[in-house]
């Protein structure tokens, strides 16, 4: 569905669904960040249409947008949550989120963080080294819980996005390579706080092709069936 139904000019005048934005913007004053609701559901609705067939749980990244107001939004529409930081967890179980549909994905995760996660029982960290994976063991056995895992697996997959924002290539900082992918699941397997329930992969953002997702997926499952 076209965005031009929830931002459209009107007689030379901006408009978000029925609202003039200039009104809002003599209302609040400026500068001032306007939000379709309707646009954002619509989204909502077709990533769940996209996926109906499939067991999914569906996770809004609140590092696009850690409003409290958007994230309610989310929340309300039954999506989950994915976090970089223990600032985006607080905001997330403040906005009304269960933690269990809450994944902890990020290589800059401190101490501190996991530990409040941990606490909050969230559904899963997707781990990016072999020393992370020491630490949330440690972490969760400080607290005599156990601590779901995903292990994040770098496919070197080129993703033809900005070289910045590249995460799935070897050569970048991201993930546990492949080749040593067996190696850490065999590594978190013999950690006693640490529950093993799937693979992640990351391989970068802002991707206008399906190409490099399918290549992604294929690599992670000719590897998982290896």
């Amino acid at each position: 569905m076209s965005f031009d139904k929830f931002f459209y000019f009107k007689d030379e005048k901006l408009f978000c669904e029925n609202v003039e934005v200039s009104e809002l913007a003599r209302t609040t004053g400026t500068p001032v960040y306007v939000y379709s609701k309707s646009a954002i559901i619509n989204r909502i609705n077709q990533y769940r249409e996209a996926f109906k067939e499939y067991p999914t749980i569906i996770c809004y990244a609140a590092k696009a947008n850690s409003n409290l107001s958007i994230l309610k939004i989310f929340r309300e529409y039954g999506l989950g949550l994915d976090i970089v930081s223990g600032g985006e967890l607080y905001r997330g179980l403040k906005a009304g989120f269960d933690p269990k549909k809450i994944v902890y994905a990020g290589v800059g995760k401190t101490d501190e963080e996991l530990k409040h996660a941990v606490e909050a029982e969230i559904l899963s960290f997707n781990v990016e080294s072999f020393m992370e994976l020491e630490i949330l063991d440690s972490i969760a056995e400080s607290l005599g819980k156990k601590a779901n895992v995903s292990i994040r697996i770098n496919p070197d997959v080129n993703p033809k996005t900005h070289p910045y924002i590249s995460t799935g290539l070897r050569e970048s900082k991201f993930g546990i390579d492949m080749e040593d992918a067996l190696k850490a699941y065999r590594f978190a397997s013999r950690k006693k706080n640490l529950n093993i329930v799937g693979i992640h992969c990351h391989i970068g953002s802002q991707i206008m092709e399906v190409s490099p997702y399918r290549e992604a997926v294929e690599k992670l499952w000719n590897w998982f069936l290896s």
